[in-house]
């Protein structure tokens, strides 16, 4: 999420909670009201029925709007009543501290009613990184100087930032000064009388989001992994280390880190529920857009491009369904995810409703927790559609058809603002070595390893794809022949150090590139001017870098 949509995101909900907030008195009130006449309710099931609704209610709402202890307190009365509801008598002392109980939640109501704007959105994980620095930052807990020194010298090629510790309370200290996105951590330490799952756990529990830890050990024992995972790790890897493998996992968890919010198109003529449920999926992260008039959603989808769709099934002038089978109509959006959520109960009906176009169906009235949830799955589903779609399967990396497109996008704009853009082709020299002495797993172990470098070392901006077999295209926007040679060199250097490992030997593997910039040509020819100066790299020797001549 951008800074300024997610500034917007909190300042939504800094006003919901003031609203809130306003709100509250008169709903302790009424719970006050409620459990006075506590005495009487006994015999009225009704009233007792009652207040646990509206306890309930003030439980599941208040946490949201950042009243935390008010809604732990909430909880505890509500499930107070739940046993008076399901038959356990109400002595008169039970009553009286129950009221007592009630009366004191207005102790509650002050601490969280200005929350700070600074509050991420829930699900939004943060962390801190060295100032004015792009690289991930890794703290590598290991005793062992020699692996340290490999490591480090690996993960560095790979565009990691690493600090190296050999104690475990320096590094605890570092971590308590400046959270890294990664710990390395070996399991056990010489000299130590605590092992490194033991230190991390301790640091788990201290922290308000989870450390993202990979531990490495020679041991290979049911007990070291268990005291690993209850430690929070992500990855576990034995030694000897496989690195390209290890930077795999820190790629994955990067990966699912970095994400950007999931888009969420909510069409319901409820204007008021619809902003509620806009809250509620902003606030744990997406992006969410409403509208009221079905006439829109055309608009709403080629704007917008939302990966899921909630509809109401009863809309002004048609319904939900027809809808579906109107967005269904563009196949450019057979990909996007629909949702009906819907107070609609008769099952048949909801079967239909799913037939014509839907994927699933939700009924109102619904929690907030099952919203978010729901959202969650059925716009990740529609992501992973569009990914197995667009990304290559091995790589992660833009297909061949999608690579040509995004040069093309980038070489327009880059003519249409009067910037230089540069186009790079990068093989593997003597690939087919390396599949015929190690096999087709290793080699595709080495196809992996390259693209996690290129994405690690390339911007967000630059374009990366998977051009065929071992062929990469890059397209570097606003980056001119001189320095597109320069970092693609930089990244031929770093490759060319990373070891890997088969069958008990260890082998390096270098890589040719050609590159081409926007003004040596039309657009129609630049991939093919890059090809040629991949070539003139091979015949010059391999493990070079070349220009356009």
């Amino acid at each position: 999420m951008s800074s300024e949509t997610e500034l917007s995101v909190l300042e939504q909900l800094q006003k919901l909670r003031c609203e809130y907030a306003k709100k509250l008195p008169d709903v302790l009130t009424k719970l006050e009201h409620l459990s006075d006449s506590l005495g009487a309710s006994v015999a009225q099931p009704e009233a007792l029925q009652s207040l646990y609704q509206e306890l309930h209610k003030l439980a599941g709402s208040a946490g949201s709007f950042g009243f935390d202890e008010l809604s732990v307190k909430a909880r505890e009365q509500e499930l107070i009543v739940k046993k008076w509801l399901a038959g356990d008598p109400v002595a008169a002392a039970a009553a009286i501290d129950f009221g007592a109980a009630i009366r004191e939640l207005r102790d509650y109501t002050t601490n969280a009613q200005q929350a700070p704007a600074s509050d991420a959105p829930i699900g939004h994980t943060q962390v801190a990184h060295l100032a004015g620095s792009e690289r991930n930052l890794i703290y590598l807990l290991e005793d062992d100087l020699d692996l340290a020194a490999e490591l480090t010298m690996a993960l560095t090629n790979f565009g990691y930032w690493v600090e190296h510790y050999v104690a475990l309370a320096d590094a605890e200290k570092a971590v308590n000064n400046i959270r890294p996105d990664f710990l390395i951590v070996d399991v056990m330490f010489s000299g130590e009388a605590r092992t490194g799952p033991e230190s991390i756990a301790a640091l788990q529990k201290q922290a308000e989001v989870p450390l993202a830890v990979v531990f490495i050990s020679a041991r290979d024992d049911f007990d070291a992994y268990l005291a690993a995972v209850r430690a929070g790790a992500v990855g576990y890897f034995v030694k000897p280390l496989d690195i390209p493998q290890l930077v795999n996992c820190l790629e994955s968890q990067l990966k699912l880190a970095q994400r950007s919010p999931y888009r969420v198109l909510i069409v319901d003529d409820d204007a008021m529920l619809a902003s509620h449920y806009q809250a509620v999926l902003e606030s744990a992260g997406m992006r969410v857009e409403v509208i009221t008039d079905p006439r829109n959603v055309l608009d709403s989808m080629r704007r917008f491009h939302p990966e899921l769709v909630l509809l109401d099934l009863n809309l002004p002038d048609c319904r939900g369904y027809e809808v579906a089978q109107l967005i269904r109509l563009n196949p450019d959006w057979l990909r996007v995810a629909i949702a009906y959520l819907s107070s609609e109960s008769d099952e048949q009906a909801q079967a239909n409703a799913v037939g014509y176009g839907g994927d699933d169906f939700l009924t109102k009235p619904i929690s907030d927790l099952r919203l978010v949830s729901a959202v969650c799955v059925r716009a990740a589903r529609s992501r992973q559609l569009s990914e197995a779609i667009d990304q290559d399967s091995l790589t992660g990396l833009l297909t061949h058809a999608r690579i040509k497109d995004q040069v093309n996008i980038e070489l327009q704009r880059a003519k249409r603002l009067g910037k230089p853009a540069s186009v790079a082709m990068i093989d593997l020299d003597h690939f087919k070595k390396v599949n015929d002495t190690y096999g087709h797993a290793i080699g595709d172990r080495v196809i992996r390893a390259l693209a996690q470098l290129l994405r690690q070392r390339l911007r967000q901006t630059d374009g990366i794809g998977r051009y065929g077999g071992e062929e990469f295209v890059v397209i570097l926007p606003d980056c001119d022949t001189a320095a597109a040679k320069l970092i693609l060199d930089d990244l031929r250097e770093s490759f060319a150090a990373v070891t890997f490992s088969a069958k008990e030997a260890t082998f390096n593997v270098t890589l040719s590139c050609g590159i081409a910039s926007s003004g040596d040509g039309a657009v129609e020819s630049l991939l093919e001017q890059a090809d040629k100066a991949l070539y003139r790299a091979k015949a010059a020797g391999r493990n070079r870098v070349c220009t356009v001549a």
